[in-house]
């Protein structure tokens, strides 16, 4: 199996404050986030992928063309159809003969990219990248953020994996996007969604092989996860990056890690969510390098970016 090579990250220039939102969107708020990067009308996760990639092929210790696989997980496509995984690699410059693989369906999938480049025949790119949207009057879009993260893998690397292990369980309307919405959804059960991230959650992480010293959980808030530490074995930390990047959907499990990493942890369980879970156990850790400047904006540019309303900012 392969081990961790490199990483690379991107995370707009944008910022909005949970209070800016909470004084233009009284009526909602996402538990635990106190700000969220925004994209603008030119980034897409596309351009995140590719930029995030750009840095960790930049990183690594293995060169471009030996890269034989680009994994590529987003649940926000700029094509409803189209092989985003292939135009990612056209972008970088990777082989014609590199297999390209395309996740797009739900935010456990940032995790599944990572197991497919870990599990892969030699140097491989897994690449995250998310800007999910909602309706504007509801908790889901108040905590939607965007950012990329990117590992190249291969068979020498400073992280190793201990372990994988999968939990599948459908739970019906704890997230969804009709087709043709751009708009994530969920029936509001609220205890139920909680029931079901904790199961999930927990059940994957104990399919591993011993405990972990902390966990990297998909976030879709910045309460979420902390709760569903509670139903894991043990006494691991909990790391997160929605409190100040917002929901980054399939790529939000893997800023939990690089959050983990830049706080010195060590031996980390990386799970993504969704409809079940996927765990991956590593040990060892990669230097973070993901300061930029940023720019806070207000809920009118906020709603143009977003395209609530007409025009940009």
């Amino acid at each position: 199996m392969n081990a961790l090579d490199s990483l690379g990250v991107y995370t707009p220039r944008a910022r909005i404050s949970a209070d800016e939102l909470d004084a233009a969107l009284a009526s909602v708020h996402a538990r635990g986030v106190d700000t969220k990067a925004v994209a603008a009308a030119d980034e897409d996760s596309v351009t995140m992928a590719t930029a995030a990639a750009r840095d960790a092929i930049h990183a690594s210790t293995y060169d471009r063309d030996e890269l034989g696989l680009v994994a590529f997980a987003t649940t926000t496509p700029p094509l409803a159809e189209g092989d985003v995984a292939g135009t990612l690699a056209e972008l970088l410059g990777l082989p014609r003969d590199a297999a390209a693989v395309a996740h797009t369906q739900s935010p456990r999938d940032g995790v599944g990219a990572l197991r497919d480049a870990l599990d892969a025949d030699g140097p491989a790119l897994a690449v995250a990248a998310d800007s999910p949207f909602g309706d504007p009057g509801e908790g889901i879009d108040h905590a939607a953020g965007a950012g990329a993260v990117a590992f190249v893998a291969g068979p020498d690397g400073d992280v190793t994996v201990e372990g994988t292990a999968s939990y599948t369980e459908e739970f019906p309307g704890t997230r969804y996007r009709p087709r043709g919405s751009r708009d994530v959804e969920t029936y509001g059960a609220t205890e139920y969604e909680r029931d079901a991230y904790r199961t999930s959650v927990a059940q994957a992480v104990a399919g591993l092989d011993g405990t972990p010293d902390a966990l990297a959980p998909t976030a879709p808030d910045g309460g979420l996860p902390y709760r569903g530490a509670r139903a894991v074995e043990g006494d691991a930390a909990v790391y997160e990056r929605a409190h100040d990047l917002g929901d980054t959907g399939a790529a939000s499990a893997l800023f939990g890690l690089l959050a983990a990493w830049d706080d010195g942890e060590t031996d980390v369980a990386v799970v993504g969510y969704g409809n079940g879970a996927d765990a991956v156990h590593l040990d060892g850790r990669l230097d973070v390098q993901d300061e930029r400047d940023t720019v806070s904006i207000d809920y009118p540019q906020y709603a143009r970016k977003r395209g609530h309303i007409g025009g940009d900012a």
